[in-house]
C-alpha cells in the first residue's frame, strides 16, 4: 500500500509536468466553456424560469465534467497510443491503475475551477441561490469517475486511435443536443428518453441538480445508476490496461 501511495505521488508530479504545455491552455479553455454554456444556453429561452435557469446552471458543471472524461482523455490517451508514450509508461515498474488514477487526478483539478465558475455565474446571471447538500462532493467525485473509466475504456478499447477520436466526437455531440442534462427529459421523443433512462448521463445530471439546487430528484436512484456505471467502466479498464502490452 505504501509503494502504491509512493508510486502515486511520483507519477502525480510526472503527470503534472508532461502535461504541462497544455495545461493553463485547457484551464483556459474550461472556463471560456463554463462561461459560453451560461450565456449563450440562454439565448435559446425566450423567458427564462427558475427551472430553467436551474437546469442551465446546474447543467454546464454537469457536462464539463462529462466531456472532460468521455471526450477530452480519450483524446489524449489516443494521441500518446499513436506517439508510442504508452510503450514508456507501461515499461515502469508501477501498477498501470495507479497511472490511470494519477491521470484522472490531473483532468479532475482541470476541471473544477470551470465548474465553479459556471455554477457562481449561473446563480448571478439568473439571479437565484444554489442549495448545496454535502452530497455534492461525492457527487462530483463519481460523476468525474464514471467519465474518467468510461472515457478510458473507450481509449484503451478501440483498435486504432483514430477510432477513439471518431468516437468522442459523436459523443460530444450526442450529450450536448440529444441528452437531458440542460431540459428535462420529458422533453425528448419516448424512444430516446427510454435509452437515457438506462445510460448514465441523465443520473449525472440529476446528481448535479440533487445536490446543488431544491429540484426534486431521486438521488438514490441516481447515485445507484451512475455508481453500477462507474463499476463497470471501472472493470473493463482494469481488463483493457493490463492487457495492453
Amino acid at each position: 500500500m505504501t509503494q502504491s501511495l509512493r508510486s502515486y505521488g511520483l507519477m502525480l508530479k510526472w503527470q503534472a509536468l508532461s502535461k504541462k504545455p497544455i495545461l493553463a491552455l485547457t484551464l483556459v479553455v474550461q472556463v471560456m466553456i463554463a462561461t459560453g454554456f451560461i450565456f449563450g444556453l440562454g439565448f435559446f429561452y425566450r423567458e427564462i424560469t427558475p427551472d430553467t435557469a436551474k437546469f442551465i446552471t446546474t447543467g454546464a458543471p454537469t457536462i464539463i465534467l462529462m466531456t472532460v472524461g468521455l471526450v477530452l482523455v480519450p483524446q489524449i490517451v489516443a494521441m500518446a497510443r499513436t506517439e508510442g508514450t504508452f510503450d514508456y509508461i507501461w515499461s515502469l515498474p508501477i501498477p498501470r491503475l495507479v497511472y490511470v488514477a494519477a491521470d484522472a487526478t490531473i483532468w479532475v483539478l482541470i476541471a473544477l475551477p470551470g465548474l465553479v465558475l459556471a455554477l457562481v455565474i449561473g446563480a448571478i446571471r439568473y439571479n437565484f441561490g444554489l442549495e448545496i447538500s454535502p452530497l455534492v462532493i461525492p457527487a462530483v467525485l463519481l460523476i468525474s469517475a464514471t467519465g474518467m473509466f468510461l472515457g478510458y475504456s473507450i481509449a484503451h478499447g478501440a483498435p486504432r486511435p483514430e477510432m477513439a477520436n471518431l468516437a468522442t466526437q459523436v459523443i460530444v455531440f450526442a450529450i450536448m443536443l440529444f441528452s437531458p442534462v440542460m431540459y428535462p427529459i420529458e422533453q425528448l421523443p419516448d424512444w430516446m428518453a427510454a435509452i437515457h433512462r438506462v445510460l448514465p448521463v441523465k443520473y449525472m445530471a440529476d446528481l448535479s441538480r440533487g445536490t446543488l439546487t431544491d429540484m426534486d430528484v431521486n438521488l438514490g436512484l441516481a447515485f445507484g445508476v451512475v455508481g453500477a456505471w462507474c463499476l463497470a467502466g471501472f472493470i473493463i479498464t482494469y481488463a483493457l490496461v493490463q492487457r495492453r502490452r
